[in-house]
């Protein structure tokens, strides 16, 4: 091997070893989408009532979040990755279940109305019937 064919190959060498190194260095453009979605389901969950339920499930997203983060600050992409998305899935469920309890105290609230309603009703009833 020559002289000339040796430096050559060095640089391309150190050239890989440089593109590869700044390649690493850099997140996945999907892993920081994935921590965007992360934070707007966090954000909607908190929105839709998980917050004031203080729903353990929204918690336990905001808790794999900062995991996300901090594998994320350390160059972990795929455990950053794998926690962001179980952040997500939590606060989707936590964002469900919040509904699901509002719409549950509604529909509570729809039954002791018809109850008080049908109370009244057969009240009238009663003393239409005694006059």
């Amino acid at each position: 091997m020559s002289k000339q064919t040796s430096a050559s190959t060095w640089s391309a060498l150190a050239a890989c070893v440089v593109l590869t190194f700044s390649c690493a260095s850099n997140p996945p453009r999907e892993l920081e989408s994935q921590l965007v979605a992360t934070d707007t389901s966090i954000a909607q969950a908190e929105q839709s009532g998980a917050a004031k339920g203080a729903l353990p499930e929204l918690q336990v997203a905001k808790e794999k979040r900062a995991k996300a983060q901090q594998a994320f600050d350390k160059k972990d992409w795929d455990v950053s990755m794998r926690f962001a998305k179980e952040a997500q899935a939590d606060a989707s469920f936590a964002a469900t279940k919040a509904k699901a309890d509002l719409a549950n105290k509604s529909a509570a609230e729809v039954d002791r109305g018809t109850e008080k309603l049908r109370t009244e009703a057969e009240r009238s009833v009663d003393k239409a019937k005694s006059e």
